[in-house]
Protein backbone atom coordinates (compact mmCIF):
# COMPACT_ATOMS: atom_id res chain seq x y z
CA UNK A 1 0.00 0.00 0.00
CA UNK A 2 1.12 3.42 -1.06
CA UNK A 3 0.56 6.68 -2.33
CA UNK A 4 1.89 7.69 -5.97
CA UNK A 5 1.60 10.98 -7.13
CA UNK A 6 0.73 11.51 -10.51
CA UNK A 7 1.48 14.93 -12.31
CA UNK A 8 -1.64 15.32 -14.69
CA UNK A 9 -1.62 17.02 -17.85
CA UNK A 10 -3.11 20.94 -18.08
CA UNK A 11 -6.44 20.18 -19.32
CA UNK A 12 -7.62 22.46 -22.87
CA UNK A 13 -9.03 25.97 -21.55
CA UNK A 14 -12.77 25.72 -20.09
CA UNK A 15 -16.21 27.44 -21.01
CA UNK A 16 -16.77 29.65 -17.77
CA UNK A 17 -15.47 33.29 -18.64
CA UNK A 18 -15.23 36.10 -16.09
CA UNK A 19 -19.06 36.71 -16.29
CA UNK A 20 -19.46 33.14 -15.32
CA UNK A 21 -17.31 33.10 -13.04
CA UNK A 22 -18.33 36.39 -11.42
CA UNK A 23 -21.84 34.85 -11.12
CA UNK A 24 -20.66 32.24 -9.43
CA UNK A 25 -18.57 34.05 -6.91
CA UNK A 26 -21.63 36.58 -5.75
CA UNK A 27 -24.19 33.45 -5.94
CA UNK A 28 -22.06 31.70 -3.57
CA UNK A 29 -21.13 34.17 -0.94
CA UNK A 30 -24.60 36.24 -1.05
CA UNK A 31 -27.41 33.77 0.20
CA UNK A 32 -25.41 32.88 3.36
CA UNK A 33 -25.28 36.13 4.74
CA UNK A 34 -27.55 39.03 3.88
CA UNK A 35 -30.59 37.60 3.83
CA UNK A 36 -30.03 34.74 6.80
CA UNK A 37 -27.72 36.86 9.25
CA UNK A 38 -28.78 40.41 9.30
CA UNK A 39 -31.79 40.36 11.73
CA UNK A 40 -29.77 38.07 14.37
CA UNK A 41 -27.22 40.02 14.11
CA UNK A 42 -29.31 43.59 14.71
CA UNK A 43 -31.08 41.59 17.70
CA UNK A 44 -26.73 41.14 18.83
CA UNK A 45 -25.88 44.68 18.50
CA UNK A 46 -28.64 47.12 17.63
CA UNK A 47 -28.49 50.06 14.85
CA UNK A 48 -24.86 49.29 14.38
CA UNK A 49 -24.55 46.29 12.25
CA UNK A 50 -24.13 48.49 9.10
CA UNK A 51 -20.93 49.07 10.62
CA UNK A 52 -20.22 45.48 12.02
CA UNK A 53 -21.56 44.17 8.54
CA UNK A 54 -18.76 46.40 6.92
CA UNK A 55 -15.87 45.65 9.44
CA UNK A 56 -16.74 41.91 8.68
CA UNK A 57 -16.33 42.15 4.88
CA UNK A 58 -12.91 43.73 5.88
CA UNK A 59 -11.91 40.96 8.22
CA UNK A 60 -13.22 37.95 5.47
CA UNK A 61 -11.19 39.59 2.57
CA UNK A 62 -7.82 39.39 5.01
CA UNK A 63 -8.69 35.75 5.83
CA UNK A 64 -9.13 34.34 1.93
CA UNK A 65 -6.64 37.28 0.72
CA UNK A 66 -3.87 34.08 0.58
CA UNK A 67 -6.39 32.28 -1.96
CA UNK A 68 -6.17 35.66 -4.48
CA UNK A 69 -2.24 34.64 -4.70
CA UNK A 70 -2.67 31.00 -4.91
CA UNK A 71 -5.23 31.29 -7.80
CA UNK A 72 -3.36 34.28 -9.52
CA UNK A 73 0.07 31.43 -9.52
CA UNK A 74 -1.71 28.23 -9.96
CA UNK A 75 -5.01 26.51 -12.18
CA UNK A 76 -6.87 24.78 -9.63
CA UNK A 77 -8.72 21.64 -10.99
CA UNK A 78 -9.97 20.47 -7.91
CA UNK A 79 -10.10 23.78 -5.16
CA UNK A 80 -8.69 23.22 -1.82
CA UNK A 81 -8.59 19.48 -2.15
CA UNK A 82 -5.85 20.10 -5.20
CA UNK A 83 -3.97 23.28 -3.15
CA UNK A 84 -3.32 20.89 -0.45
CA UNK A 85 -2.22 17.99 -2.13
CA UNK A 86 0.12 20.26 -4.17
CA UNK A 87 1.38 22.24 -1.32
CA UNK A 88 1.13 20.77 1.80
CA UNK A 89 1.29 17.00 0.88
CA UNK A 90 -0.48 13.96 0.46
CA UNK A 91 -1.52 13.50 3.81
CA UNK A 92 -2.92 16.97 4.50
CA UNK A 93 -5.37 16.00 1.14
CA UNK A 94 -6.25 13.14 2.55
CA UNK A 95 -7.72 14.52 6.08
CA UNK A 96 -9.05 17.02 3.96
CA UNK A 97 -10.49 14.54 1.91
CA UNK A 98 -12.63 12.63 4.86
CA UNK A 99 -13.46 15.99 6.92
CA UNK A 100 -14.85 18.19 4.43
CA UNK A 101 -17.58 16.01 4.14
CA UNK A 102 -18.69 17.35 6.89
CA UNK A 103 -18.94 20.79 4.57
CA UNK A 104 -22.12 19.92 3.22
CA UNK A 105 -24.36 20.18 6.14
CA UNK A 106 -23.91 23.57 4.73
CA UNK A 107 -26.56 23.19 2.18
CA UNK A 108 -28.96 23.15 4.73
CA UNK A 109 -28.90 26.87 6.06
CA UNK A 110 -29.55 27.54 2.62
CA UNK A 111 -33.37 25.74 2.49
CA UNK A 112 -34.02 26.41 5.94
CA UNK A 113 -33.54 30.23 5.75
CA UNK A 114 -35.57 30.06 1.99
CA UNK A 115 -38.47 28.28 4.26
CA UNK A 116 -38.54 30.80 7.24
CA UNK A 117 -38.71 33.54 3.98
CA UNK A 118 -42.41 31.55 3.15
CA UNK A 119 -43.22 31.44 6.47
CA UNK A 120 -43.19 34.95 7.47
CA UNK A 121 -44.76 35.73 3.48
CA UNK A 122 -47.34 32.81 3.15
CA UNK A 123 -48.45 32.15 7.17
CA UNK A 124 -49.56 29.08 6.18
CA UNK A 125 -46.06 28.03 5.50
CA UNK A 126 -45.20 29.31 8.82
CA UNK A 127 -45.33 25.94 10.61
CA UNK A 128 -42.84 23.08 11.65
CA UNK A 129 -43.88 20.34 9.10
CA UNK A 130 -44.77 23.14 6.05
CA UNK A 131 -41.06 24.76 6.87
CA UNK A 132 -39.41 21.13 6.46
CA UNK A 133 -41.74 20.58 3.19
CA UNK A 134 -40.91 23.96 1.58
CA UNK A 135 -36.99 23.50 2.50
CA UNK A 136 -36.68 19.29 0.63
CA UNK A 137 -38.24 20.71 -2.44
CA UNK A 138 -36.18 23.67 -2.50
CA UNK A 139 -33.06 20.85 -1.87
CA UNK A 140 -34.46 18.70 -4.41
CA UNK A 141 -34.89 21.13 -7.00
CA UNK A 142 -31.15 22.48 -7.09
CA UNK A 143 -29.81 18.57 -6.69
CA UNK A 144 -31.65 17.81 -9.94
CA UNK A 145 -30.11 20.93 -11.59
CA UNK A 146 -26.60 20.08 -10.71
CA UNK A 147 -27.25 16.63 -11.96
CA UNK A 148 -27.49 18.11 -15.26
CA UNK A 149 -24.00 19.30 -15.12
CA UNK A 150 -22.21 22.41 -14.90
CA UNK A 151 -23.40 24.04 -17.49
CA UNK A 152 -26.50 23.98 -16.94
CA UNK A 153 -26.09 24.97 -13.69
CA UNK A 154 -23.73 28.15 -14.67
CA UNK A 155 -26.62 29.52 -16.93
CA UNK A 156 -29.20 29.21 -14.35
CA UNK A 157 -26.49 31.04 -12.06
CA UNK A 158 -25.88 33.94 -14.28
CA UNK A 159 -30.04 34.40 -14.30
CA UNK A 160 -30.32 33.85 -10.75
CA UNK A 161 -27.25 36.51 -9.57
CA UNK A 162 -28.33 39.21 -11.58
CA UNK A 163 -31.76 39.21 -10.51
CA UNK A 164 -30.31 39.01 -6.69
CA UNK A 165 -28.42 41.84 -7.42
CA UNK A 166 -30.92 43.92 -9.11
CA UNK A 167 -33.67 43.26 -5.66
CA UNK A 168 -31.04 43.90 -3.12
CA UNK A 169 -29.62 47.54 -5.03
CA UNK A 170 -33.46 48.54 -5.07
CA UNK A 171 -33.86 47.36 -1.36
CA UNK A 172 -30.94 49.02 -0.17
CA UNK A 173 -31.56 52.66 -2.69
CA UNK A 174 -35.70 52.14 -1.27
CA UNK A 175 -34.71 51.49 1.93
CA UNK A 176 -31.76 54.42 2.69
CA UNK A 177 -34.33 56.58 1.33
CA UNK A 178 -37.03 56.02 4.51
CA UNK A 179 -34.93 55.30 6.93
CA UNK A 180 -36.18 57.25 10.00
CA UNK A 181 -34.04 55.89 13.37
CA UNK A 182 -30.65 57.55 13.70
CA UNK A 183 -28.87 54.62 13.05
CA UNK A 184 -25.63 56.21 12.24
CA UNK A 185 -25.21 58.21 15.67
CA UNK A 186 -22.80 56.52 17.70
CA UNK A 187 -24.31 57.92 21.32
CA UNK A 188 -27.42 56.81 20.56
CA UNK A 189 -28.16 53.92 23.49
CA UNK A 190 -29.64 51.30 20.60
CA UNK A 191 -26.53 52.48 18.19
CA UNK A 192 -24.48 49.30 20.45
CA UNK A 193 -27.51 47.91 22.79
CA UNK A 194 -24.62 44.96 23.77
CA UNK A 195 -21.34 47.62 23.59
CA UNK A 196 -18.51 46.91 21.66
CA UNK A 197 -17.24 43.73 22.99
CA UNK A 198 -18.85 40.19 22.93
CA UNK A 199 -21.46 39.46 25.35
CA UNK A 200 -21.76 35.56 27.21
CA UNK A 201 -25.05 34.38 28.29
CA UNK A 202 -24.16 30.52 30.48
CA UNK A 203 -20.84 30.55 28.52
CA UNK A 204 -22.29 30.98 25.48
CA UNK A 205 -21.77 34.38 22.87
CA UNK A 206 -25.11 35.71 22.57
CA UNK A 207 -24.35 39.43 21.45
CA UNK A 208 -22.47 42.57 21.25
CA UNK A 209 -20.57 44.30 18.22
CA UNK A 210 -17.89 41.93 18.07
CA UNK A 211 -19.65 38.82 18.29
CA UNK A 212 -22.00 40.55 15.74
CA UNK A 213 -18.78 40.86 12.97
CA UNK A 214 -17.76 37.33 13.99
CA UNK A 215 -21.06 36.04 12.76
CA UNK A 216 -21.27 38.38 9.70
CA UNK A 217 -17.85 37.24 8.74
CA UNK A 218 -19.38 33.73 7.91
CA UNK A 219 -21.54 35.43 5.01
CA UNK A 220 -18.11 37.54 3.43
CA UNK A 221 -15.82 34.39 2.69
CA UNK A 222 -17.63 32.11 0.62
CA UNK A 223 -16.25 33.94 -3.11
CA UNK A 224 -12.78 32.16 -2.64
CA UNK A 225 -14.82 28.82 -3.68
CA UNK A 226 -14.84 30.10 -7.27
CA UNK A 227 -11.07 28.94 -7.20
CA UNK A 228 -12.37 25.36 -7.65
CA UNK A 229 -13.39 26.12 -10.90
CA UNK A 230 -9.90 26.46 -12.42
CA UNK A 231 -10.85 23.50 -14.64
CA UNK A 232 -14.16 24.50 -15.92
CA UNK A 233 -12.60 28.25 -16.46
CA UNK A 234 -11.19 29.99 -20.00
CA UNK A 235 -8.18 31.39 -18.42
CA UNK A 236 -8.49 30.65 -14.52
CA UNK A 237 -5.25 32.45 -13.62
CA UNK A 238 -6.42 35.92 -14.80
CA UNK A 239 -9.83 35.77 -14.42
CA UNK A 240 -10.35 33.47 -10.87
CA UNK A 241 -8.28 36.61 -8.84
CA UNK A 242 -10.03 39.20 -10.40
CA UNK A 243 -13.13 37.96 -9.60
CA UNK A 244 -12.02 37.13 -6.11
CA UNK A 245 -11.19 40.86 -5.86
CA UNK A 246 -14.72 41.84 -7.81
CA UNK A 247 -16.67 40.73 -5.15
CA UNK A 248 -15.39 42.76 -2.06
CA UNK A 249 -16.47 46.43 -3.13
CA UNK A 250 -19.63 44.47 -4.32
CA UNK A 251 -20.24 43.26 -0.72
CA UNK A 252 -19.77 46.35 0.40
CA UNK A 253 -22.44 47.75 -1.28
CA UNK A 254 -24.89 44.98 -1.54
CA UNK A 255 -23.94 44.40 2.02
CA UNK A 256 -23.39 47.50 4.18
CA UNK A 257 -26.49 48.75 2.03
CA UNK A 258 -29.16 46.22 2.95
CA UNK A 259 -27.99 46.07 6.62
CA UNK A 260 -28.39 50.13 6.99
CA UNK A 261 -32.09 50.14 5.01
CA UNK A 262 -33.06 47.25 7.44
CA UNK A 263 -31.68 48.72 10.25
CA UNK A 264 -32.98 52.02 9.88
CA UNK A 265 -36.69 51.32 8.68
CA UNK A 266 -37.84 48.82 12.13
CA UNK A 267 -36.55 48.63 15.69
CA UNK A 268 -34.96 45.42 16.91
CA UNK A 269 -38.60 44.94 19.65
CA UNK A 270 -40.50 45.56 15.54
CA UNK A 271 -38.66 42.66 14.43
CA UNK A 272 -39.97 40.61 16.89
CA UNK A 273 -39.16 36.93 16.44
CA UNK A 274 -38.60 37.35 12.70
CA UNK A 275 -35.03 36.42 11.35
CA UNK A 276 -36.06 38.08 8.07
CA UNK A 277 -36.36 40.92 6.35
CA UNK A 278 -39.97 40.23 5.23
CA UNK A 279 -41.27 42.61 7.63
CA UNK A 280 -38.59 45.70 6.90
CA UNK A 281 -39.62 44.74 3.03
CA UNK A 282 -43.22 45.34 3.06
CA UNK A 283 -42.55 48.98 5.07
CA UNK A 284 -40.33 50.03 2.26
CA UNK A 285 -41.97 48.71 -0.73
CA UNK A 286 -45.58 48.82 -2.37
CA UNK A 287 -47.10 45.37 -2.58
CA UNK A 288 -46.06 44.67 -6.33
CA UNK A 289 -42.06 45.86 -5.49
CA UNK A 290 -42.19 43.83 -2.63
CA UNK A 291 -42.94 40.59 -3.84
CA UNK A 292 -40.29 41.34 -6.76
CA UNK A 293 -38.08 41.88 -3.89
CA UNK A 294 -38.48 39.18 -2.13
CA UNK A 295 -38.74 36.43 -5.09
CA UNK A 296 -35.54 38.25 -7.03
CA UNK A 297 -34.00 39.30 -3.32
CA UNK A 298 -33.95 36.88 -0.65
CA UNK A 299 -35.30 33.86 -2.43
CA UNK A 300 -32.89 34.11 -5.31
CA UNK A 301 -29.89 34.78 -2.98
CA UNK A 302 -30.74 31.47 -1.35
CA UNK A 303 -31.53 29.86 -4.72
CA UNK A 304 -28.25 31.06 -6.31
CA UNK A 305 -25.84 29.84 -3.40
CA UNK A 306 -27.76 26.43 -3.06
CA UNK A 307 -27.19 26.31 -6.57
CA UNK A 308 -23.21 26.63 -6.47
CA UNK A 309 -22.71 25.11 -3.16
CA UNK A 310 -23.76 21.61 -4.66
CA UNK A 311 -21.52 22.25 -7.66
CA UNK A 312 -18.38 23.55 -5.74
CA UNK A 313 -18.56 20.59 -3.09
CA UNK A 314 -19.30 18.00 -5.84
CA UNK A 315 -15.69 19.14 -7.50
CA UNK A 316 -14.03 19.46 -4.36
CA UNK A 317 -15.39 15.94 -2.82
CA UNK A 318 -15.20 14.20 -6.27
CA UNK A 319 -11.54 15.21 -7.02
CA UNK A 320 -10.90 13.16 -3.53
CA UNK A 321 -12.65 9.75 -5.51
CA UNK A 322 -10.55 10.11 -8.49
CA UNK A 323 -7.40 9.85 -6.07
CA UNK A 324 -8.45 6.99 -4.32
CA UNK A 325 -8.93 8.41 -1.02
CA UNK A 326 -12.68 7.45 -1.30
CA UNK A 327 -13.96 4.92 -3.18
CA UNK A 328 -14.00 5.47 -7.03
CA UNK A 329 -17.91 4.82 -7.13
CA UNK A 330 -18.67 7.21 -4.96
CA UNK A 331 -17.28 9.75 -7.78
CA UNK A 332 -19.28 8.25 -10.37
CA UNK A 333 -20.26 10.66 -13.55
CA UNK A 334 -23.28 10.64 -14.93
CA UNK A 335 -23.71 11.40 -18.84
CA UNK A 336 -23.98 14.81 -17.77
CA UNK A 337 -20.41 14.70 -16.34
CA UNK A 338 -21.95 15.45 -12.83
CA UNK A 339 -21.01 13.50 -9.69
CA UNK A 340 -24.55 11.87 -9.14
CA UNK A 341 -23.25 10.05 -5.78
CA UNK A 342 -21.72 12.81 -4.36
CA UNK A 343 -24.44 15.14 -5.07
CA UNK A 344 -26.92 12.71 -3.22
CA UNK A 345 -24.96 12.05 -0.48
CA UNK A 346 -24.28 15.77 0.06
CA UNK A 347 -28.82 16.13 -0.80
CA UNK A 348 -29.44 13.22 1.89
CA UNK A 349 -27.30 15.13 4.65
CA UNK A 350 -28.53 18.66 3.94
CA UNK A 351 -31.99 17.48 4.80
CA UNK A 352 -31.28 16.12 8.13
CA UNK A 353 -30.97 19.49 10.07
CA UNK A 354 -33.86 21.23 8.05
CA UNK A 355 -35.68 17.50 9.58
CA UNK A 356 -34.53 17.77 12.88
CA UNK A 357 -35.61 21.94 13.41
CA UNK A 358 -32.09 23.14 13.87
CA UNK A 359 -31.96 27.15 13.61
CA UNK A 360 -30.43 29.18 10.93
CA UNK A 361 -27.94 30.95 14.00
CA UNK A 362 -27.26 27.31 15.05
CA UNK A 363 -26.51 25.84 11.69
CA UNK A 364 -24.25 28.94 10.72
CA UNK A 365 -22.43 28.26 13.87
CA UNK A 366 -21.51 24.50 13.36
CA UNK A 367 -20.40 25.27 9.40
CA UNK A 368 -18.22 27.85 10.94
CA UNK A 369 -16.60 25.42 13.38
CA UNK A 370 -15.75 23.49 10.22
CA UNK A 371 -14.79 25.71 7.80
CA UNK A 372 -12.03 27.11 10.45
CA UNK A 373 -10.70 23.81 10.91
CA UNK A 374 -9.44 23.34 7.12
CA UNK A 375 -7.73 26.99 7.51
CA UNK A 376 -4.98 24.85 9.70
CA UNK A 377 -4.52 22.56 6.71
CA UNK A 378 -4.75 25.78 4.32
CA UNK A 379 -2.28 27.29 5.95
CA UNK A 380 0.14 24.54 5.64
CA UNK A 381 -0.43 24.64 1.85
CA UNK A 382 -0.59 28.53 1.37
CA UNK A 383 2.78 28.77 3.18
CA UNK A 384 5.03 27.23 0.57
CA UNK A 385 3.56 28.37 -2.51
CA UNK A 386 6.36 30.56 -3.29
CA UNK A 387 9.42 28.20 -2.69
CA UNK A 388 7.32 25.18 -4.36
CA UNK A 389 6.26 27.42 -7.99
CA UNK A 390 9.20 30.54 -7.46
CA UNK A 391 9.09 31.06 -11.14
CA UNK A 392 5.17 30.84 -11.05
CA UNK A 393 5.03 33.16 -8.41
CA UNK A 394 7.23 35.81 -9.20
CA UNK A 395 4.97 35.69 -12.49
CA UNK A 396 1.68 35.60 -10.88
CA UNK A 397 -0.63 38.56 -11.95
CA UNK A 398 -0.58 39.68 -8.01
CA UNK A 399 2.65 39.54 -6.81
CA UNK A 400 3.91 40.48 -3.41
CA UNK A 401 7.16 40.36 -1.42
CA UNK A 402 7.82 37.08 -0.36
CA UNK A 403 8.01 38.38 3.31
CA UNK A 404 4.22 40.41 3.01
CA UNK A 405 2.34 37.44 1.98
CA UNK A 406 3.78 35.11 4.93
CA UNK A 407 1.91 37.99 6.95
CA UNK A 408 -1.08 37.89 5.30
CA UNK A 409 -1.11 34.20 5.47
CA UNK A 410 -0.26 34.40 9.41
CA UNK A 411 -3.30 37.10 9.96
CA UNK A 412 -5.65 35.04 7.34
CA UNK A 413 -5.16 32.15 10.14
CA UNK A 414 -5.11 34.34 13.14
CA UNK A 415 -8.95 35.59 11.92
CA UNK A 416 -9.73 31.83 11.70
CA UNK A 417 -8.85 30.99 15.25
CA UNK A 418 -10.58 33.35 15.98
CA UNK A 419 -13.94 32.34 14.21
CA UNK A 420 -13.31 28.81 15.14
CA UNK A 421 -12.94 30.11 19.44
CA UNK A 422 -16.56 31.79 18.52
CA UNK A 423 -18.51 29.26 16.97
CA UNK A 424 -17.17 26.96 20.05
CA UNK A 425 -18.70 29.14 22.08
CA UNK A 426 -21.46 30.00 20.49
CA UNK A 427 -23.53 26.96 20.93
CA UNK A 428 -23.88 24.35 23.69
CA UNK A 429 -21.06 22.67 24.99
CA UNK A 430 -22.09 19.56 24.49
CA UNK A 431 -22.56 20.28 20.34
CA UNK A 432 -19.64 21.88 20.65
CA UNK A 433 -17.53 18.93 21.66
CA UNK A 434 -19.72 16.68 19.34
CA UNK A 435 -19.07 18.61 16.43
CA UNK A 436 -14.83 18.72 16.87
CA UNK A 437 -14.82 15.12 17.75
CA UNK A 438 -16.72 14.33 14.12
CA UNK A 439 -13.71 16.37 12.79
CA UNK A 440 -11.23 14.81 14.53
CA UNK A 441 -12.74 11.45 14.02
CA UNK A 442 -12.66 11.97 9.92
CA UNK A 443 -8.78 13.67 10.06
CA UNK A 444 -7.93 10.07 11.60
CA UNK A 445 -9.75 8.49 8.78
CA UNK A 446 -7.65 10.44 6.39
CA UNK A 447 -3.88 9.83 8.55
CA UNK A 448 -5.08 6.01 8.72
CA UNK A 449 -5.57 5.79 4.66
CA UNK A 450 -2.73 8.10 4.03
CA UNK A 451 -1.34 5.32 5.80
CA UNK A 452 -2.76 1.75 4.33
CA UNK A 453 -4.47 3.02 1.25
CA UNK A 454 -3.30 2.40 -2.22
CA UNK A 455 -3.93 6.16 -3.44
CA UNK A 456 -3.35 7.80 -6.74
CA UNK A 457 -3.07 11.06 -6.69
CA UNK A 458 -3.60 13.37 -10.03
CA UNK A 459 -2.22 16.56 -8.54
CA UNK A 460 -4.41 18.54 -10.40
CA UNK A 461 -2.56 21.93 -10.12
CA UNK A 462 -1.41 23.71 -13.16
CA UNK A 463 1.47 26.89 -13.41
CA UNK A 464 1.24 27.15 -17.37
Amino acid sequence: MAIHVVKEAAPPPGTLGRTELYALAIGQVIGAGVITLIVPAIKMTGYSAWLAYFVAIVMGFIMILPFVFVSSTLRLGGGNYSMLCELAGPTASGIFAFAYLTQCLSLSLFGTAAAAYLGDIIPALGGSLPRIIVGVVLLTLFYVINLMGIDIMAKAQKLMTWLLIAALVLFAIVGICKIHLPIFNFKDPNFLINGWGITFERGQITGGFTGAVLLFVYSCQGYYMTTAYGRDAKNARKDIPVVLLMAVPTLIVLYVGVAMAGTGVMSVEEYGESTTLVFAAQRIFPTWLFFFFIIGGPIMALLSTLNSSFAYNAITIGQSCDDGWLPKAFGKKNRHNARTWILTFMYVLAILPIIFGLSITVITNIVQLFTSFFAFLNFAAQIRLPKKYPEAWKAARFHVPDGLYYAICLLSLAGFIVVFWKACLSMTPGLAVANVVVLLCMSAIGLWRAKTGNIEIHTSVWAE
